[in-house]
Protein backbone atom coordinates (compact mmCIF):
# COMPACT_ATOMS: atom_id res chain seq x y z
CA UNK A 1 0.00 0.00 0.00
CA UNK A 2 2.75 2.70 1.04
CA UNK A 3 4.46 1.83 -2.51
CA UNK A 4 1.26 2.59 -4.16
CA UNK A 5 0.52 5.98 -2.31
CA UNK A 6 4.33 6.50 -2.94
CA UNK A 7 4.01 5.98 -6.92
CA UNK A 8 0.96 8.73 -6.97
CA UNK A 9 2.32 11.12 -5.27
CA UNK A 10 5.80 11.41 -7.40
CA UNK A 11 3.12 11.07 -10.59
CA UNK A 12 1.11 14.26 -8.86
CA UNK A 13 4.32 15.96 -8.23
CA UNK A 14 5.70 15.38 -11.77
CA UNK A 15 2.48 16.41 -12.90
CA UNK A 16 2.70 19.74 -10.49
CA UNK A 17 6.36 20.76 -12.30
CA UNK A 18 5.01 19.89 -15.80
CA UNK A 19 2.03 22.81 -15.43
CA UNK A 20 3.84 24.74 -13.89
CA UNK A 21 6.89 24.98 -16.38
CA UNK A 22 3.98 24.79 -19.17
CA UNK A 23 2.52 28.27 -17.50
CA UNK A 24 5.95 29.58 -17.23
CA UNK A 25 6.69 29.23 -20.78
CA UNK A 26 2.86 29.85 -22.00
CA UNK A 27 2.29 33.42 -19.97
CA UNK A 28 5.55 35.00 -19.63
CA UNK A 29 7.31 34.29 -22.72
CA UNK A 30 10.39 35.81 -23.73
CA UNK A 31 9.86 38.37 -21.10
CA UNK A 32 12.19 36.61 -18.08
CA UNK A 33 15.01 38.29 -17.85
CA UNK A 34 14.19 40.99 -20.79
CA UNK A 35 15.84 44.39 -20.82
CA UNK A 36 13.21 47.10 -19.46
CA UNK A 37 13.85 48.98 -22.38
CA UNK A 38 12.79 47.06 -25.74
CA UNK A 39 12.57 49.65 -28.09
CA UNK A 40 16.11 50.49 -28.05
CA UNK A 41 18.93 49.21 -29.19
CA UNK A 42 21.42 47.03 -26.38
CA UNK A 43 24.30 49.09 -25.58
CA UNK A 44 26.36 46.04 -25.15
CA UNK A 45 26.32 43.18 -28.10
CA UNK A 46 29.57 40.42 -28.69
CA UNK A 47 29.67 41.36 -32.68
CA UNK A 48 31.35 38.12 -33.95
CA UNK A 49 34.37 35.83 -32.50
CA UNK A 50 37.20 33.32 -34.11
CA UNK A 51 39.43 31.06 -32.89
CA UNK A 52 43.33 31.63 -32.60
CA UNK A 53 44.36 28.28 -31.26
CA UNK A 54 42.53 25.89 -28.60
CA UNK A 55 42.65 28.05 -25.77
CA UNK A 56 43.05 31.69 -27.36
CA UNK A 57 39.83 33.78 -29.37
CA UNK A 58 40.25 36.93 -30.98
CA UNK A 59 36.21 38.51 -29.61
CA UNK A 60 35.04 41.78 -31.42
CA UNK A 61 32.68 43.82 -28.81
CA UNK A 62 30.29 46.69 -29.47
CA UNK A 63 29.79 49.03 -26.63
CA UNK A 64 27.43 52.27 -27.21
CA UNK A 65 29.02 53.00 -31.07
CA UNK A 66 32.48 52.17 -30.69
CA UNK A 67 33.89 48.51 -30.76
CA UNK A 68 36.34 46.77 -29.20
CA UNK A 69 38.66 43.82 -30.13
CA UNK A 70 39.53 41.49 -27.43
CA UNK A 71 42.32 38.38 -27.12
CA UNK A 72 40.44 36.27 -24.25
CA UNK A 73 41.36 32.99 -23.10
CA UNK A 74 45.53 33.04 -22.76
CA UNK A 75 47.36 33.70 -19.49
CA UNK A 76 46.11 37.11 -20.05
CA UNK A 77 43.47 38.61 -21.50
CA UNK A 78 44.44 41.63 -23.38
CA UNK A 79 42.46 44.61 -25.67
CA UNK A 80 44.14 44.45 -29.12
CA UNK A 81 42.55 47.94 -30.59
CA UNK A 82 39.98 49.82 -28.66
CA UNK A 83 38.14 52.33 -30.07
CA UNK A 84 36.62 50.70 -33.06
CA UNK A 85 34.39 53.69 -34.63
CA UNK A 86 31.39 51.55 -36.34
CA UNK A 87 31.09 52.79 -39.66
CA UNK A 88 27.39 52.30 -40.36
CA UNK A 89 25.03 53.74 -37.55
CA UNK A 90 22.94 51.32 -35.82
CA UNK A 91 18.93 51.03 -36.84
CA UNK A 92 18.21 53.38 -34.31
CA UNK A 93 20.32 56.18 -35.36
CA UNK A 94 19.43 56.14 -39.20
CA UNK A 95 17.56 58.95 -40.79
CA UNK A 96 13.86 58.16 -41.32
CA UNK A 97 14.39 59.71 -44.74
CA UNK A 98 14.25 57.45 -47.80
CA UNK A 99 17.36 57.98 -49.71
CA UNK A 100 17.15 59.58 -53.11
CA UNK A 101 18.48 58.14 -56.33
CA UNK A 102 20.28 61.14 -58.15
CA UNK A 103 20.41 60.71 -61.85
CA UNK A 104 23.37 62.79 -61.95
CA UNK A 105 26.99 61.02 -63.35
CA UNK A 106 29.77 59.82 -60.83
CA UNK A 107 32.53 61.91 -60.34
CA UNK A 108 35.12 61.43 -62.91
CA UNK A 109 38.55 59.51 -61.85
CA UNK A 110 41.39 61.73 -63.04
CA UNK A 111 44.22 58.57 -64.75
CA UNK A 112 47.38 57.79 -63.09
CA UNK A 113 50.64 59.71 -64.59
CA UNK A 114 52.18 56.94 -66.14
CA UNK A 115 55.57 55.74 -64.19
CA UNK A 116 57.67 55.44 -67.73
CA UNK A 117 56.86 58.84 -69.44
CA UNK A 118 59.29 61.39 -70.40
CA UNK A 119 60.10 63.68 -73.16
CA UNK A 120 61.23 61.60 -75.78
CA UNK A 121 57.29 59.58 -75.75
CA UNK A 122 55.83 62.93 -75.26
CA UNK A 123 57.39 63.91 -78.75
CA UNK A 124 56.55 60.98 -80.20
CA UNK A 125 52.57 60.70 -79.72
CA UNK A 126 52.89 64.49 -80.61
CA UNK A 127 53.83 63.62 -84.60
CA UNK A 128 50.66 60.89 -84.97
Amino acid sequence: MQVVTFVLAFAVVLALIGVTAWLVRRFAGNRLGANANRGRMPRLAVIDAAAVDGRRRLVLVRRDNVEHLLMIGGPTDIVVEPNIVRAMPGRDQMSARPAVATDAAPPRVAPLPDAAWNESEAARSDSF
